[in-house]
């Protein structure tokens, strides 16, 4: 049996010798090292979206960030990349977690807080953010996402920390939403973080469960205050500009008399001055000319007019149909 395997594997060496006096290895070689080639180059090779940044590096030193969509390639072995999403939002979750419902006791923990008058609050909260630079998110901080989830909830602590209970739960949640944000944005820019705080969102605030009844109902008289104040004030709010309006139109009218009071007295003034110019001279001119026109003003409403003449005799006169028929006594 020996024997026999010895001379198969003889066999064997000698065919595959023969094959290889016919055939050269060289070409089979340079079939191979050109197959490697371009599998090596294919994969340094690659395509950089719109919102994507690739930070490159040359044996491990940062040369450059590729900020232009399109394909791009690096050098095989010496430079690696790392891409980073600059537009999307990203977030993150204290005291709560979308993605499931049940609470472990260490996400519970995040939400509990002191304020400023020694009162607990549990108040679940989320933060958003967005990479503004790639290079400062990826060299400048290590462990990017547990750095930032330290930092925030420190701040948010912190600002919660100077607000009393009532502000939480009632009508500041937005003050400390904008107070949060601000500080965090501040720290981040302190350190270089190369990160934007796009919102900070305060979910649910509730006192423990010891005193929860007796603050949902000071919460209730506080909302029905605000409701009221709210009614009163759109009460205000439409009849202010009617009564402004009339008393508007009162000024107005009161003004316009005045004025066509003034404007009589005016007229009248510069006729009697105007008369007692004439009348100064030609008083008897003057005299009779104001007569007549008394007379032409008081006649018309009269039915009967009495006139004596230069004899002596009374003239009586009837007016009909606006003539004048005449009587002498």
């Amino acid at each position: 049996m020996d024997n026999d395997y010895k001379v198969n594997v003889s066999n064997f060496a000698d065919y595959f010798k023969g094959y290889g006096n016919k055939f050269s290895a060289k070409p089979i070689l340079i079939v191979i090292a050109v197959i490697l080639v371009i599998i090596i180059a294919a994969s340094n090779f690659y395509f950089l979206g719109s919102n994507e940044e690739a930070v490159i590096t040359f044996l491990g030193k940062h040369t450059r960030t590729e900020k232009e969509a399109g394909l791009k390639f690096m050098i095989p072995f010496l430079e690696q990349r790392q891409k980073v999403d600059i537009e999307g939002i990203r977030r993150m979750e204290y005291g709560y977690r979308s993605e499931t419902a049940s609470k472990s006791e260490e996400v519970l923990l995040e939400a509990r807080m002191l304020t400023s008058d020694e009162n607990l609050v549990i108040a679940d909260w989320a933060v958003m953010y967005k990479i503004n630079d790639s290079y400062k998110y990826l060299f400048n901080v290590e462990d990017q996402e547990g750095t930032l989830r330290t930092i925030t909830e420190s701040t948010y602590r912190r600002v919660v920390a100077s607000h009393p209970l009532d502000d939480i739960l009632t009508d500041q949640k937005e003050t400390i939403q904008f107070e949060v944000k601000e500080s965090l944005q501040e720290i981040c820019n302190k350190y270089e973080f190369g990160i934007t705080i796009t919102a900070v969102q305060l979910q649910d605030a509730m006192p423990p469960d010891q005193v929860k009844a007796a603050f949902l109902e000071v919460a209730s008289a506080k909302e029905d205050k605000t409701a009221k104040i709210n009614e009163s004030t759109q009460y205000e709010n439409e009849k202010l500009p009617i009564a402004r309006g009339e008393a508007e139109q009162i000024i107005n009218q009161a003004q316009g008399y005045m004025q066509q009071r003034i404007n009589i007295a005016t007229g009248a003034a510069a006729r009697f001055n105007s008369i007692q110019t004439e009348y100064a001279a030609n008083p008897a001119v003057t005299k009779t000319r104001m007569y007549l026109e008394a007379i032409a003003v008081v006649l018309p409403k009269v039915k009967e007019v009495y006139i004596l003449n230069d004899k002596g005799d009374v003239v009586k006169l009837f007016p009909i149909n606006g003539a004048s028929t005449i009587t002498t006594n």
